[in-house]
């Protein structure tokens, strides 16, 4: 079985009793891009068909720009930062927000977040 079936039927196990929130911690880590988009495409179905509120903990800001409405940064055992989704990339307040915000390859390095 692939890593992205796994991940699939980790989440099938997860959805079988009929939850009203799913916690997905990592949910792509050590999947290939194939494997990662089929893998993200599903949670938004979930959300969409099942009415399902999900969570993620994710270290890559980029994935959870595409499928969050909001963004909170946990940082040494507090919250730093807690706003709507564009906000940590347009001007993160905190100074973890905005490591993370760098660590993401822009598509074009001369055009900044925004």
């Amino acid at each position: 079985m692939s890593g992205g079936q796994r991940q699939r039927v980790g989440i099938a196990r997860a959805i079988a009793p009929e939850p009203d929130f799913i916690l997905a911690d990592e949910i792509v880590s050590g999947l290939d891009v194939p494997g990662r988009a089929e893998v993200l495409n599903l949670p938004e179905r979930l959300v969409r068909d099942l009415g399902l509120t999900l969570a993620y903990i994710r270290h890559d800001l980029s994935v959870i720009r595409r499928l969050c409405h909001r963004t909170i940064v946990h940082y040494p055992g507090r919250i730093v930062e807690d706003r709507a989704i564009d906000a940590p990339f347009a001007a993160p307040e905190a100074e973890y927000a905005r490591k993370l915000r760098d660590a993401i390859p822009l598509p074009d390095p001369a055009q900044p977040w925004g």
